[in-house]
């Protein structure tokens, strides 16, 4: 007969820690895709600021190799993520292929000049950077420079909404980490609320205040760290599904803009917030039993 009365209440016990890992592992979900998302906005920010390009028009004053040199010393550059020299047959070649026609046909001379096209990189593609870079190329060119052309008001009005998107972000992440730190403190609430008895004994029999929280925080630590897993796997599961069946160009813009580095913290975090906010709410849980008298157990 004992036997019997004591297996609904495994089964009721191993339901009620399932319940809670599960529910920590669709928190630390919905937390891990949010912040690889954010990543993701951040990579395709910095590609974009990337493809930013800088036009440098040559003087007839400056010849092949000077040109040659300027590119290799821009290319050297900490500032430069790409450096090409465009000579004036070269641009002649791409105008003739977008117009149709060659301008050297009716005007009986080409009368495009050789260049240089450099773009930087996404820390230094700000209005600030660009102007001090700028003026030091002019100033050690002379007057082999013609003129240096850059869209000013396209660059602003990228970084106005990098800038904006990344504080909105930042108000949606600020909203899931305290919507799951309360739903994670209220599930293991409950799921310390069943032992919430065991608690008043241990406490009545002389157990230290740490030897009886510990047991529940090491459990719920080890639930968070299985839910994490979870998690983890649930994302991969989706990230496999949903890029194989967006095709290749998907794919090699998720690999461009979500470096191993960034996913590798994501789950490194989960792990630690999936073991951290579980163990912190049954440290917090099990204090409020802890104090709590035989009979206020029992209204609970």
């Amino acid at each position: 007969m004992s036997a019997n009365k004591f297996k609904p209440k495994k089964k009721k016990l191993f339901g009620a820690r399932f319940t809670s890992t599960l529910s920590v592992a669709l928190v630390l979900f919905v937390l891990g895709t949010g912040a690889l998302g954010g990543l993701a906005v951040a990579g395709l920010a910095n590609v974009m600021r990337e493809q930013f390009t800088i036009t440098i028009t040559l003087s007839e004053a400056a010849d092949n190799q000077y040109a040659q040199q300027l590119v290799k010393k821009l290319e050297a550059a900490p500032y430069t993520s790409r450096a090409a020299f465009i000579s004036a047959d070269s641009a002649l070649q791409i105008v003739t292929r977008e117009l149709g026609e060659s301008p050297e046909e009716f005007l009986g001379y080409n009368p495009l000049q050789a260049s240089i096209e450099f773009q930087l990189k996404s820390s230094y593609a700000q209005t600030d950077s660009i102007e001090p870079i700028l003026d030091t190329i002019t100033k050690e060119a002379g007057n082999k420079i013609d003129s240096i052309d850059y869209n000013d008001e396209l660059l602003s009005a990228v970084n106005a909404n990098i800038h904006r998107m990344a504080i909105f972000l930042l108000i949606i992440a600020a909203v899931l980490i305290l919507i799951s730190m309360t739903l994670v403190g209220n599930t293991v609430r409950l799921a310390l609320h069943a032992d919430r008895f065991l608690i008043g004994t241990m406490r009545l029999v002389g157990a230290t205040n740490w030897f009886i929280r510990k047991p529940f925080v090491l459990s719920q630590a080890w639930h968070g760290l299985m839910a994490a897993l979870v998690a983890m796997l649930a994302i991969a599961v989706l990230l496999y599904f949903g890029l194989d069946s967006t095709g290749s160009s998907a794919q090699a813009l998720a690999q461009l803009i979500l470096q191993p580095l960034h996913v590798a913290c994501v789950a490194a975090g989960m792990i630690v917030v999936g073991m951290l906010i579980p163990a912190i709410a049954a440290w917090r849980a099990a204090n409020r039993y802890l104090y709590c008298t035989t009979d206020e157990l029992y209204l609970m």
